[in-house]
């Protein structure tokens, strides 16, 4: 601490080089607090994965639907404590840029099977009465003035129908930016070909210990069917999705590593340069009794300080953005996109390390010079 105003000092000769530097520093840990909450995000589903749910799909795809009567014979499955459909109805609101999840559901089994949906007990209670009733997510209202009591039409391409809907109840909790209604109601309207078919069934388990004997005895129900069944852990059907992403996640990684890169570069060119300007200073610093471990610790604060209050800069920047602006409103597929305390500490701990790196080589060489060499120099 006793060195702390030289340390200040110096970092100050150069104004212009440590304001250049210092942006570098808050612009890539911006970036990799960015790519690293895409990557968070994008494996939440599988991290948040309830333990006690599970999925059962067509075994060839989940594009197959199942038999609506595979609900009966799966609740018979010791262990089961409800099964509830879960059908993509792939509906667009006004036009193809207005398009969110929404699912048909057994809208008596919802509150048990997702405890995370949050709703008071007369949106409950409206939502199971009305046939035509759905439930909208938080997030669905700030982007369309979704209001309980107003009547919405969904056309979905999919089963080309319309269907209109009351909304009865907005749920907090989950994924936001969906909406939930009627099973039977979809069903009534669906053409022919697609009445009674299901393309999920949700199934809660009664205990964690059961999730693992659910499975390959559903499975075996179904096997020589017509709808052979797929049944897995919910973090499991979750994995499924995430693996779309294949090689994009390690894309990302090397993007991340990448930047590090360039601003340990950067980095190092700075204090490369700040060390070889002052190299006869050093001389005169040992002159007057500086020990070679002082001499390379007031290099090393500099370099230190540089990069912490960029780090605090970059971070605190990160943080007041993504908390003020909701960008998960707008990213398909997100429920937030804030970044975790992990990822910025990573980002911190990224910064400290270059500020190591870039200035130890430099340091240690030029404090290790003798006097003479050190004043000789015409750096």
């Amino acid at each position: 601490m006793k060195f702390s105003k030289l340390i200040l000092k110096n970092i100050l000769r150069n104004k212009r080089r440590t304001l250049l530097t210092a942006a570098s520093i808050i612009v890539s840990l911006f970036l990799i607090i960015t790519l690293a909450t895409i990557l968070t995000e994008s494996s939440r589903g599988s991290a948040e994965a309830s333990p006690l749910r599970l999925w059962t799909r067509h075994s060839v795809s989940l594009t197959f639907p199942l038999p609506a009567a595979h609900q009966q014979k799966i609740s018979s499955v010791p262990g089961v404590k409800s099964v509830m459909p879960f059908s993509w109805f792939g509906g667009i609101y006004k036009d193809e840029r207005n398009f969110f999840a929404n699912f048909a559901v057994d809208a008596t089994k919802l509150r048990e099977s997702y405890p995370e949906l949050k709703m008071s007990e007369p949106e409950w209670q409206a939502f199971i009465s009305d046939r035509q009733g759905a439930v909208v997510g938080k997030k669905l209202v700030k982007l369309y003035g979704f209001t309980p009591g107003q009547r919405i039409t969904l056309r979905s391409p999919i089963y080309n129908a319309s269907l209109e809907f009351i909304v009865r109840g907005v749920c907090t909790g989950g994924d936001e930016k969906t909406l939930y209604f009627h099973n039977e109601y979809m069903n009534e309207s669906l053409p022919a070909w697609a009445k009674d078919k299901v393309g999920t069934f949700s199934i809660l388990a009664n205990s964690a210990d059961d999730v693992a004997r659910i499975a390959p005895a559903v499975d075996s129900i179904f096997l020589n069917t017509d709808a052979p069944t797929k049944t897995e852990s919910e973090r499991e059907f979750m994995m499924s999705f995430e693996t779309m992403m294949g090689g994009v996640k390690q894309f990302m990684y090397g993007i991340m590593g990448a930047i590090t890169f360039s601003l340990l570069l950067v980095m190092g060119n700075t204090m490369a340069m700040t060390v070889r300007e002052r190299t006869r200073e050093v001389g005169m610093l040992k002159a007057l009794g500086f020990q070679r471990g002082t001499i390379a610790g007031l290099f090393l604060g500099e370099a230190l300080l540089v990069t912490t209050i960029s780090a605090l800069i970059g971070i605190g920047g990160a943080m007041v953005l993504f908390r003020s602006l909701d960008l998960s409103l707008y990213i398909p597929n997100f429920q937030s996109f804030v970044p975790t305390g992990l990822t910025l500490l990573l980002a911190f701990v990224v910064s400290l390390l270059v500020g190591v790196i870039s200035v130890s080589y430099s340091a240690f060489r030029v404090s290790g010079m003798t006097i003479a060499e050190a004043l000789r120099s015409t750096e």
